[in-house]
Protein backbone atom coordinates (compact mmCIF):
# COMPACT_ATOMS: atom_id res chain seq x y z
CA UNK A 1 0.00 0.00 0.00
CA UNK A 2 2.85 2.37 0.81
CA UNK A 3 4.42 1.53 -2.54
CA UNK A 4 1.12 2.19 -4.33
CA UNK A 5 0.61 5.53 -2.63
CA UNK A 6 4.17 6.66 -3.32
CA UNK A 7 4.01 5.72 -7.01
CA UNK A 8 0.58 7.38 -7.37
CA UNK A 9 1.87 10.55 -5.77
CA UNK A 10 4.85 10.72 -8.11
CA UNK A 11 2.74 9.89 -11.15
CA UNK A 12 0.14 12.56 -10.37
CA UNK A 13 2.79 15.16 -9.82
CA UNK A 14 3.92 15.27 -13.45
CA UNK A 15 0.87 17.14 -14.88
CA UNK A 16 1.57 20.03 -12.50
CA UNK A 17 4.69 20.94 -14.47
CA UNK A 18 5.49 21.31 -18.14
CA UNK A 19 6.93 18.12 -19.57
CA UNK A 20 8.73 19.91 -22.39
CA UNK A 21 9.84 23.44 -23.29
CA UNK A 22 7.50 25.50 -25.50
CA UNK A 23 8.51 27.98 -28.20
CA UNK A 24 6.34 31.00 -28.99
CA UNK A 25 6.27 34.22 -31.03
CA UNK A 26 3.59 36.91 -31.25
CA UNK A 27 2.65 39.38 -33.98
CA UNK A 28 0.54 42.12 -32.40
CA UNK A 29 -1.35 43.12 -35.56
CA UNK A 30 -4.22 45.17 -34.07
CA UNK A 31 -6.06 45.94 -37.32
CA UNK A 32 -9.79 46.40 -37.87
CA UNK A 33 -11.90 45.84 -40.98
CA UNK A 34 -15.45 46.82 -41.84
CA UNK A 35 -16.91 43.57 -43.19
CA UNK A 36 -20.16 43.90 -45.18
CA UNK A 37 -22.79 41.35 -44.13
CA UNK A 38 -25.65 41.12 -46.65
CA UNK A 39 -29.06 39.48 -46.45
CA UNK A 40 -29.50 37.83 -49.91
CA UNK A 41 -33.30 37.99 -49.57
CA UNK A 42 -33.90 41.71 -49.07
CA UNK A 43 -30.30 42.71 -50.02
CA UNK A 44 -29.83 44.94 -47.01
CA UNK A 45 -26.22 45.25 -45.86
CA UNK A 46 -24.92 45.68 -42.32
CA UNK A 47 -21.35 46.64 -41.39
CA UNK A 48 -19.57 44.26 -39.02
CA UNK A 49 -16.33 45.48 -37.45
CA UNK A 50 -13.81 42.64 -37.45
CA UNK A 51 -10.91 43.28 -35.08
CA UNK A 52 -7.82 41.21 -35.81
CA UNK A 53 -5.91 41.43 -32.53
CA UNK A 54 -2.86 39.20 -33.00
CA UNK A 55 -1.41 36.00 -34.39
CA UNK A 56 0.67 33.61 -32.33
CA UNK A 57 3.18 30.90 -33.17
CA UNK A 58 3.27 28.25 -30.46
CA UNK A 59 4.58 24.69 -30.29
CA UNK A 60 1.89 24.04 -27.67
CA UNK A 61 -1.56 23.16 -28.97
CA UNK A 62 -4.11 26.04 -28.87
CA UNK A 63 -6.87 23.48 -28.27
CA UNK A 64 -5.45 20.79 -25.98
CA UNK A 65 -3.09 22.13 -23.29
CA UNK A 66 -0.18 19.77 -22.80
CA UNK A 67 -0.01 18.55 -26.40
CA UNK A 68 3.03 19.42 -28.50
CA UNK A 69 3.14 20.18 -32.22
CA UNK A 70 4.54 17.44 -34.51
CA UNK A 71 8.27 17.51 -35.16
CA UNK A 72 9.18 20.28 -37.60
CA UNK A 73 5.80 22.05 -37.29
CA UNK A 74 4.24 24.77 -35.18
CA UNK A 75 0.71 26.04 -34.55
CA UNK A 76 -0.35 29.47 -35.84
CA UNK A 77 -3.46 30.64 -33.96
CA UNK A 78 -5.56 33.76 -34.53
CA UNK A 79 -7.02 36.11 -31.94
CA UNK A 80 -10.03 38.01 -33.29
CA UNK A 81 -13.33 39.55 -32.25
CA UNK A 82 -16.26 41.24 -33.99
CA UNK A 83 -19.58 42.96 -33.48
CA UNK A 84 -22.18 44.00 -33.04
CA UNK A 85 -23.53 44.76 -36.52
CA UNK A 86 -26.29 47.33 -36.77
CA UNK A 87 -28.09 49.36 -39.43
CA UNK A 88 -29.72 52.68 -38.57
CA UNK A 89 -33.03 53.82 -40.04
CA UNK A 90 -32.21 57.48 -39.44
CA UNK A 91 -33.70 57.64 -35.96
CA UNK A 92 -31.34 57.51 -32.96
CA UNK A 93 -33.49 54.92 -31.14
CA UNK A 94 -34.58 52.78 -34.06
CA UNK A 95 -32.77 50.37 -36.34
CA UNK A 96 -32.01 46.71 -36.80
CA UNK A 97 -29.11 44.49 -35.79
CA UNK A 98 -28.01 40.90 -36.12
CA UNK A 99 -26.99 38.53 -33.37
CA UNK A 100 -26.61 34.77 -32.73
CA UNK A 101 -24.30 34.68 -35.75
CA UNK A 102 -22.75 31.35 -36.75
CA UNK A 103 -18.96 31.53 -36.66
CA UNK A 104 -17.30 31.73 -40.07
CA UNK A 105 -16.34 28.34 -41.53
CA UNK A 106 -12.70 27.27 -41.61
CA UNK A 107 -12.73 27.55 -45.41
CA UNK A 108 -13.00 31.33 -45.07
CA UNK A 109 -9.43 31.47 -43.71
CA UNK A 110 -6.21 30.72 -45.56
CA UNK A 111 -2.54 31.28 -44.70
CA UNK A 112 -0.08 31.91 -47.54
CA UNK A 113 3.62 31.87 -46.66
CA UNK A 114 6.15 34.24 -48.23
CA UNK A 115 7.26 31.36 -50.46
CA UNK A 116 3.71 30.89 -51.77
CA UNK A 117 2.64 27.74 -49.88
CA UNK A 118 -1.02 27.61 -48.81
CA UNK A 119 -2.32 26.23 -45.52
CA UNK A 120 -5.94 25.57 -44.60
CA UNK A 121 -7.38 26.60 -41.25
CA UNK A 122 -8.91 24.38 -38.62
CA UNK A 123 -11.97 25.64 -36.73
CA UNK A 124 -12.84 24.11 -33.36
CA UNK A 125 -15.09 24.98 -30.42
CA UNK A 126 -17.51 27.42 -32.10
CA UNK A 127 -19.48 29.29 -29.45
CA UNK A 128 -23.26 29.00 -29.37
CA UNK A 129 -24.35 32.63 -29.24
CA UNK A 130 -27.65 31.65 -27.61
CA UNK A 131 -25.68 30.79 -24.46
CA UNK A 132 -22.97 33.44 -24.85
CA UNK A 133 -23.07 36.01 -22.00
CA UNK A 134 -21.24 38.51 -24.28
CA UNK A 135 -23.81 38.25 -27.10
CA UNK A 136 -24.84 41.89 -26.66
CA UNK A 137 -21.34 43.08 -27.61
CA UNK A 138 -20.21 40.19 -29.79
CA UNK A 139 -22.10 39.19 -32.94
CA UNK A 140 -20.40 35.78 -33.04
CA UNK A 141 -18.90 36.13 -36.53
CA UNK A 142 -15.51 34.73 -35.44
CA UNK A 143 -16.46 33.16 -32.12
CA UNK A 144 -14.40 30.00 -32.54
CA UNK A 145 -10.79 28.85 -32.31
CA UNK A 146 -9.00 29.15 -35.67
CA UNK A 147 -5.48 27.84 -36.17
CA UNK A 148 -3.07 26.55 -38.81
CA UNK A 149 -0.30 23.95 -38.64
CA UNK A 150 2.73 25.41 -40.47
CA UNK A 151 6.47 24.63 -40.75
CA UNK A 152 8.37 25.68 -37.65
CA UNK A 153 10.78 27.66 -39.84
CA UNK A 154 8.03 29.97 -41.15
CA UNK A 155 8.19 33.59 -39.99
CA UNK A 156 6.34 35.58 -42.69
CA UNK A 157 3.06 35.17 -44.51
CA UNK A 158 -0.41 36.56 -45.13
CA UNK A 159 -3.77 35.65 -43.63
CA UNK A 160 -6.53 35.83 -46.25
CA UNK A 161 -10.15 36.03 -45.11
CA UNK A 162 -12.30 35.20 -48.14
CA UNK A 163 -15.97 35.91 -48.77
CA UNK A 164 -18.17 33.26 -47.20
CA UNK A 165 -21.59 32.60 -45.73
CA UNK A 166 -23.04 32.52 -42.24
CA UNK A 167 -26.41 32.75 -40.53
CA UNK A 168 -27.89 35.13 -38.02
CA UNK A 169 -31.09 36.41 -36.42
CA UNK A 170 -32.21 39.92 -37.31
CA UNK A 171 -33.72 42.02 -34.56
CA UNK A 172 -36.01 44.92 -35.44
CA UNK A 173 -37.11 47.03 -32.52
CA UNK A 174 -35.65 44.31 -30.24
CA UNK A 175 -37.94 41.67 -31.75
CA UNK A 176 -36.07 38.69 -33.21
CA UNK A 177 -37.02 37.01 -36.46
CA UNK A 178 -36.08 33.59 -37.81
CA UNK A 179 -32.45 32.77 -38.53
CA UNK A 180 -31.53 33.63 -42.13
CA UNK A 181 -28.51 32.94 -44.35
CA UNK A 182 -26.12 35.86 -44.80
CA UNK A 183 -23.31 36.66 -47.23
CA UNK A 184 -20.06 37.87 -45.66
CA UNK A 185 -17.86 40.08 -47.84
CA UNK A 186 -14.16 39.73 -48.56
CA UNK A 187 -11.36 39.13 -49.19
CA UNK A 188 -9.21 40.80 -46.53
CA UNK A 189 -5.45 40.37 -46.26
CA UNK A 190 -3.43 40.61 -43.05
CA UNK A 191 0.36 40.41 -43.45
CA UNK A 192 2.15 38.69 -40.58
CA UNK A 193 5.79 38.91 -39.52
CA UNK A 194 7.28 37.09 -36.53
CA UNK A 195 10.67 37.45 -34.84
CA UNK A 196 13.37 35.24 -36.26
CA UNK A 197 14.12 33.71 -32.86
CA UNK A 198 11.27 32.16 -30.91
CA UNK A 199 10.89 32.71 -27.19
CA UNK A 200 11.59 29.47 -25.34
CA UNK A 201 9.90 28.74 -22.05
CA UNK A 202 11.65 25.93 -20.19
CA UNK A 203 9.86 23.27 -18.20
CA UNK A 204 9.04 24.46 -14.70
CA UNK A 205 10.81 22.84 -11.74
CA UNK A 206 8.86 20.34 -9.70
CA UNK A 207 6.98 21.89 -6.83
CA UNK A 208 7.54 20.57 -3.33
CA UNK A 209 5.11 22.80 -1.43
CA UNK A 210 1.42 23.56 -1.69
CA UNK A 211 0.71 27.25 -1.96
CA UNK A 212 -2.37 29.20 -2.99
CA UNK A 213 -2.71 29.23 -6.75
CA UNK A 214 -1.00 25.88 -7.40
CA UNK A 215 -2.44 23.63 -10.06
CA UNK A 216 -5.04 20.95 -9.58
CA UNK A 217 -2.31 18.36 -10.01
CA UNK A 218 -0.66 19.70 -6.84
CA UNK A 219 -3.88 18.99 -4.95
CA UNK A 220 -3.85 15.46 -6.33
CA UNK A 221 -0.34 15.00 -4.91
CA UNK A 222 -1.61 15.84 -1.44
CA UNK A 223 -4.67 13.60 -1.85
CA UNK A 224 -2.46 10.71 -3.02
CA UNK A 225 -0.21 11.04 0.01
CA UNK A 226 -3.14 11.18 2.44
CA UNK A 227 -4.74 8.21 0.69
CA UNK A 228 -1.58 6.15 1.08
CA UNK A 229 -1.44 6.96 4.80
CA UNK A 230 -5.11 6.07 5.24
CA UNK A 231 -4.62 2.74 3.50
CA UNK A 232 -1.68 1.81 5.73
CA UNK A 233 -3.69 2.71 8.85
CA UNK A 234 -6.68 0.71 7.63
CA UNK A 235 -4.64 -2.43 6.91
CA UNK A 236 -2.91 -2.22 10.31
CA UNK A 237 -6.26 -1.87 12.12
CA UNK A 238 -7.79 -4.83 10.27
CA UNK A 239 -4.85 -7.11 11.17
CA UNK A 240 -5.03 -6.17 14.85
CA UNK A 241 -8.75 -6.95 14.99
CA UNK A 242 -8.18 -10.32 13.37
CA UNK A 243 -5.54 -11.23 15.96
CA UNK A 244 -7.78 -10.17 18.84
CA UNK A 245 -10.97 -11.80 17.64
CA UNK A 246 -9.46 -14.91 16.04
CA UNK A 247 -11.29 -18.09 17.14
CA UNK A 248 -11.25 -21.67 15.95
CA UNK A 249 -13.62 -22.27 13.08
CA UNK A 250 -16.17 -24.97 13.97
CA UNK A 251 -16.14 -28.03 11.69
CA UNK A 252 -19.61 -29.28 10.73
CA UNK A 253 -19.98 -32.85 9.43
CA UNK A 254 -22.89 -33.04 6.97
CA UNK A 255 -24.55 -36.00 5.38
CA UNK A 256 -26.07 -35.90 1.92
CA UNK A 257 -29.45 -34.93 3.39
CA UNK A 258 -28.08 -32.25 5.62
CA UNK A 259 -29.11 -28.74 4.71
CA UNK A 260 -26.23 -26.35 5.31
CA UNK A 261 -27.06 -23.72 7.85
CA UNK A 262 -25.56 -20.31 7.80
CA UNK A 263 -23.63 -19.49 10.97
CA UNK A 264 -25.19 -16.98 13.30
CA UNK A 265 -24.13 -13.47 12.42
CA UNK A 266 -21.67 -11.85 14.71
CA UNK A 267 -22.27 -8.49 16.34
CA UNK A 268 -20.14 -6.82 13.68
CA UNK A 269 -22.11 -8.52 10.92
CA UNK A 270 -25.42 -7.41 12.45
CA UNK A 271 -24.48 -3.78 12.05
CA UNK A 272 -26.10 -2.01 9.09
CA UNK A 273 -23.88 -2.00 6.06
CA UNK A 274 -23.33 1.53 4.77
CA UNK A 275 -24.67 1.98 1.26
CA UNK A 276 -22.32 3.48 -1.34
CA UNK A 277 -22.97 7.08 -2.19
CA UNK A 278 -24.24 7.78 -5.71
CA UNK A 279 -21.53 8.66 -8.18
CA UNK A 280 -21.28 12.36 -9.09
CA UNK A 281 -21.80 11.25 -12.69
CA UNK A 282 -25.26 9.86 -11.89
CA UNK A 283 -27.04 13.14 -12.64
CA UNK A 284 -25.66 13.63 -16.14
CA UNK A 285 -26.25 9.93 -16.88
CA UNK A 286 -29.91 10.30 -15.90
CA UNK A 287 -30.10 13.36 -18.11
CA UNK A 288 -28.59 11.46 -21.02
CA UNK A 289 -31.13 8.66 -20.53
CA UNK A 290 -34.16 10.94 -20.41
CA UNK A 291 -33.66 13.38 -23.31
CA UNK A 292 -34.02 12.41 -26.95
CA UNK A 293 -31.22 13.44 -29.27
CA UNK A 294 -32.12 15.98 -31.97
CA UNK A 295 -30.03 16.72 -35.07
CA UNK A 296 -31.27 19.63 -37.21
CA UNK A 297 -29.89 20.21 -40.72
CA UNK A 298 -32.53 22.40 -42.43
CA UNK A 299 -30.33 25.44 -41.84
CA UNK A 300 -27.41 25.66 -39.39
CA UNK A 301 -26.40 22.22 -38.16
CA UNK A 302 -27.46 21.90 -34.51
CA UNK A 303 -27.05 18.90 -32.21
CA UNK A 304 -29.02 18.92 -28.98
CA UNK A 305 -28.39 18.07 -26.25
CA UNK A 306 -24.61 17.81 -26.17
CA UNK A 307 -22.58 16.73 -23.15
CA UNK A 308 -19.15 17.94 -24.33
CA UNK A 309 -17.85 20.44 -26.91
CA UNK A 310 -17.94 19.17 -30.49
CA UNK A 311 -15.27 19.95 -33.09
CA UNK A 312 -16.08 20.14 -36.81
CA UNK A 313 -15.07 16.47 -37.42
CA UNK A 314 -17.26 15.30 -34.53
CA UNK A 315 -20.23 17.37 -35.77
CA UNK A 316 -19.74 15.89 -39.24
CA UNK A 317 -19.64 12.34 -37.83
CA UNK A 318 -22.87 12.81 -35.85
CA UNK A 319 -24.60 14.42 -38.84
CA UNK A 320 -23.43 11.65 -41.21
CA UNK A 321 -24.75 8.96 -38.86
CA UNK A 322 -28.07 10.83 -38.52
CA UNK A 323 -28.50 11.18 -42.29
CA UNK A 324 -27.59 7.52 -42.94
CA UNK A 325 -29.43 5.72 -40.18
CA UNK A 326 -31.00 3.04 -42.40
CA UNK A 327 -28.18 0.62 -41.58
CA UNK A 328 -25.12 0.11 -39.42
CA UNK A 329 -22.06 1.95 -40.77
CA UNK A 330 -18.53 0.64 -40.53
CA UNK A 331 -15.61 2.76 -39.33
CA UNK A 332 -14.20 2.77 -42.87
CA UNK A 333 -17.44 4.13 -44.36
CA UNK A 334 -17.58 6.95 -41.84
CA UNK A 335 -13.90 7.80 -42.36
CA UNK A 336 -14.21 7.82 -46.16
CA UNK A 337 -17.17 10.21 -45.93
CA UNK A 338 -15.80 12.62 -43.34
CA UNK A 339 -12.18 12.44 -44.56
CA UNK A 340 -12.46 12.15 -48.36
CA UNK A 341 -9.10 11.66 -50.06
CA UNK A 342 -8.19 14.83 -51.98
CA UNK A 343 -5.02 16.34 -53.39
CA UNK A 344 -5.18 19.15 -50.83
CA UNK A 345 -5.81 17.08 -47.72
CA UNK A 346 -4.24 14.12 -46.00
CA UNK A 347 -5.93 11.07 -44.56
CA UNK A 348 -5.84 10.08 -40.90
CA UNK A 349 -4.90 6.83 -39.21
CA UNK A 350 -7.41 4.37 -37.81
CA UNK A 351 -6.48 5.13 -34.13
CA UNK A 352 -7.14 8.82 -34.71
CA UNK A 353 -10.51 8.00 -36.31
CA UNK A 354 -11.44 5.83 -33.33
CA UNK A 355 -10.56 8.73 -31.05
CA UNK A 356 -12.97 10.95 -32.99
CA UNK A 357 -15.67 8.30 -32.57
CA UNK A 358 -15.01 8.36 -28.81
CA UNK A 359 -15.36 12.17 -28.88
CA UNK A 360 -18.64 11.82 -30.79
CA UNK A 361 -19.92 9.39 -28.15
CA UNK A 362 -18.97 11.84 -25.39
CA UNK A 363 -20.83 14.59 -27.24
CA UNK A 364 -24.18 12.80 -27.66
CA UNK A 365 -23.93 10.17 -24.90
CA UNK A 366 -23.40 6.41 -25.09
CA UNK A 367 -27.16 5.86 -25.06
CA UNK A 368 -27.41 7.42 -28.52
CA UNK A 369 -24.08 6.15 -29.91
CA UNK A 370 -23.17 2.79 -28.33
CA UNK A 371 -19.65 1.44 -28.57
CA UNK A 372 -18.79 -0.82 -31.48
CA UNK A 373 -17.52 -3.61 -29.21
CA UNK A 374 -19.16 -6.79 -30.45
CA UNK A 375 -21.04 -4.85 -33.13
CA UNK A 376 -20.37 -4.65 -36.87
CA UNK A 377 -20.21 -0.86 -36.76
CA UNK A 378 -21.92 2.32 -35.56
CA UNK A 379 -25.51 3.57 -35.63
CA UNK A 380 -27.31 6.41 -33.84
CA UNK A 381 -30.20 5.36 -31.62
CA UNK A 382 -33.23 7.10 -30.09
CA UNK A 383 -32.93 10.37 -32.02
CA UNK A 384 -34.82 12.49 -34.52
CA UNK A 385 -33.99 15.11 -37.15
CA UNK A 386 -35.88 18.06 -38.57
CA UNK A 387 -35.42 16.47 -42.01
CA UNK A 388 -37.20 13.30 -40.86
CA UNK A 389 -39.96 15.40 -39.31
CA UNK A 390 -40.27 17.42 -42.53
CA UNK A 391 -40.69 14.22 -44.58
CA UNK A 392 -43.31 12.84 -42.17
CA UNK A 393 -45.38 16.03 -42.37
CA UNK A 394 -45.09 16.19 -46.17
CA UNK A 395 -46.19 12.56 -46.47
CA UNK A 396 -49.21 13.15 -44.23
CA UNK A 397 -50.15 16.28 -46.21
CA UNK A 398 -50.19 14.31 -49.48
CA UNK A 399 -53.14 12.19 -48.31
CA UNK A 400 -54.93 14.68 -46.02
CA UNK A 401 -57.91 16.88 -46.76
CA UNK A 402 -57.36 20.31 -48.32
CA UNK A 403 -57.52 22.27 -45.06
CA UNK A 404 -55.47 19.80 -43.07
CA UNK A 405 -52.82 19.48 -45.79
CA UNK A 406 -52.26 23.26 -45.73
CA UNK A 407 -51.71 23.12 -41.96
CA UNK A 408 -49.29 20.21 -42.26
CA UNK A 409 -47.31 21.88 -45.04
CA UNK A 410 -47.06 25.11 -43.04
CA UNK A 411 -45.70 23.11 -40.10
CA UNK A 412 -43.14 21.45 -42.38
CA UNK A 413 -41.97 24.79 -43.85
CA UNK A 414 -41.61 26.26 -40.36
CA UNK A 415 -38.75 23.78 -39.83
CA UNK A 416 -36.72 25.39 -42.64
CA UNK A 417 -34.17 27.90 -41.30
CA UNK A 418 -31.86 28.32 -44.31
CA UNK A 419 -29.57 26.43 -46.64
CA UNK A 420 -29.03 22.81 -45.52
CA UNK A 421 -25.96 22.51 -43.27
CA UNK A 422 -25.48 26.29 -43.41
CA UNK A 423 -21.89 27.43 -42.63
CA UNK A 424 -20.66 23.83 -42.38
CA UNK A 425 -18.67 23.92 -45.61
CA UNK A 426 -15.38 22.48 -44.37
CA UNK A 427 -13.83 19.41 -45.96
CA UNK A 428 -15.59 17.25 -43.35
CA UNK A 429 -18.99 17.99 -44.94
CA UNK A 430 -18.30 17.27 -48.62
CA UNK A 431 -20.36 14.08 -48.18
CA UNK A 432 -23.50 16.24 -47.97
CA UNK A 433 -23.08 16.90 -51.70
CA UNK A 434 -21.48 13.65 -52.85
CA UNK A 435 -24.34 11.69 -51.27
CA UNK A 436 -26.90 14.10 -52.84
CA UNK A 437 -28.59 14.68 -49.47
CA UNK A 438 -28.41 18.47 -49.98
CA UNK A 439 -30.07 18.21 -53.40
CA UNK A 440 -32.82 15.95 -52.01
CA UNK A 441 -33.59 18.44 -49.25
CA UNK A 442 -33.63 21.41 -51.64
CA UNK A 443 -35.94 19.60 -54.08
CA UNK A 444 -38.36 18.50 -51.34
CA UNK A 445 -38.59 21.97 -49.75
CA UNK A 446 -39.06 23.66 -53.14
CA UNK A 447 -41.84 21.29 -54.17
CA UNK A 448 -43.64 21.66 -50.86
CA UNK A 449 -43.40 25.49 -50.90
CA UNK A 450 -44.76 25.51 -54.47
CA UNK A 451 -47.67 23.24 -53.54
CA UNK A 452 -48.57 25.23 -50.42
CA UNK A 453 -48.41 28.58 -52.24
CA UNK A 454 -50.68 27.21 -54.98
CA UNK A 455 -53.23 26.12 -52.36
CA UNK A 456 -53.15 29.54 -50.69
CA UNK A 457 -53.56 31.40 -53.98
CA UNK A 458 -56.65 29.31 -54.71
CA UNK A 459 -58.08 30.38 -51.33
CA UNK A 460 -57.17 34.06 -52.01
CA UNK A 461 -54.54 34.05 -49.23
CA UNK A 462 -51.89 36.03 -51.14
CA UNK A 463 -50.06 37.13 -47.99
CA UNK A 464 -49.73 33.53 -46.81
CA UNK A 465 -48.51 32.49 -50.27
CA UNK A 466 -45.77 35.14 -50.09
CA UNK A 467 -44.60 33.82 -46.70
CA UNK A 468 -44.55 30.22 -47.94
CA UNK A 469 -42.56 31.09 -51.07
CA UNK A 470 -40.01 33.21 -49.20
CA UNK A 471 -39.60 30.38 -46.69
CA UNK A 472 -38.87 28.01 -49.56
CA UNK A 473 -36.33 30.45 -51.03
CA UNK A 474 -34.32 30.18 -47.79
CA UNK A 475 -33.32 26.70 -48.92
CA UNK A 476 -32.88 27.48 -52.63
CA UNK A 477 -32.49 31.26 -53.18
CA UNK A 478 -32.13 30.76 -56.95
CA UNK A 479 -35.15 28.49 -57.52
CA UNK A 480 -36.75 29.80 -60.72
CA UNK A 481 -40.00 27.95 -59.93
CA UNK A 482 -40.42 29.79 -56.61
CA UNK A 483 -39.40 33.12 -58.17
CA UNK A 484 -42.05 32.67 -60.87
CA UNK A 485 -44.68 31.84 -58.23
CA UNK A 486 -43.66 34.86 -56.15
CA UNK A 487 -43.77 37.12 -59.21
CA UNK A 488 -47.34 36.02 -59.99
CA UNK A 489 -48.41 36.63 -56.39
CA UNK A 490 -46.82 40.10 -56.25
CA UNK A 491 -48.41 41.07 -59.57
CA UNK A 492 -51.75 40.68 -57.79
CA UNK A 493 -50.60 42.82 -54.87
CA UNK A 494 -51.89 46.36 -54.42
CA UNK A 495 -48.50 47.63 -53.25
CA UNK A 496 -46.27 48.44 -56.28
CA UNK A 497 -43.23 49.08 -54.05
CA UNK A 498 -43.09 45.37 -53.26
CA UNK A 499 -42.70 44.58 -56.94
CA UNK A 500 -39.91 47.16 -57.28
CA UNK A 501 -37.95 45.49 -54.49
CA UNK A 502 -38.74 42.14 -56.06
CA UNK A 503 -36.99 43.07 -59.32
CA UNK A 504 -33.95 44.43 -57.49
CA UNK A 505 -33.64 41.19 -55.54
CA UNK A 506 -34.02 39.12 -58.71
CA UNK A 507 -31.21 41.07 -60.42
CA UNK A 508 -28.83 40.16 -57.58
CA UNK A 509 -29.73 36.49 -57.26
CA UNK A 510 -30.79 35.23 -60.69
CA UNK A 511 -29.15 35.16 -64.08
CA UNK A 512 -30.01 37.99 -66.46
CA UNK A 513 -31.91 35.69 -68.83
CA UNK A 514 -34.02 34.40 -65.94
CA UNK A 515 -34.86 37.95 -64.88
CA UNK A 516 -36.01 38.68 -68.45
CA UNK A 517 -38.38 35.68 -68.25
CA UNK A 518 -39.80 36.98 -64.97
CA UNK A 519 -40.39 40.45 -66.39
CA UNK A 520 -42.19 38.90 -69.34
CA UNK A 521 -44.73 37.57 -66.85
CA UNK A 522 -45.39 41.18 -65.79
CA UNK A 523 -46.08 42.04 -69.43
CA UNK A 524 -48.46 39.12 -69.81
Amino acid sequence: MVWFGTISSLAWESPAVASYPTSTALDQVERSFVVPVTDPIDHHTWPSVLIFVSAKLDTGSPVHPGLHAPTGEIFLSLQMSSGPIQRSYGEPHWGSFFTTMTALPATAFRYVTASGHNYAATRVHPINQTNNPDATTDDGLVDATYFFTVPISNRKGTIIISASRTTGVEYQGFVGNASVPLNVGGPFKIPLSFPKNLSIEAAKPRRTDITPGTTFAGALNLVATLLAAALVAFVTLVRRRKRRGGRPVPVVVMSENTVPQSPAPTVAEQRPVPQPRPSPQAAPLREQNSVQLRVDVLGPLTISPTFSPASDPVRAIVAFLAMNNDRILTLEEIQNAVWPLTDAGTDIKKPAMRNYMVDARKTVGERHLPTASGRPGYQLQDFDTDWNEFQRLALQAATASAGESMTLRRQALDLVKGLPFTADTTRYFTWTFSSSIVYKIVEAVTNLAHALATQMVLTADLAGAQVALRQGLLTDPASLTLWEDLTDVLLESADPSLLTLHWKAADLVLRSEDVVLLRNRENG
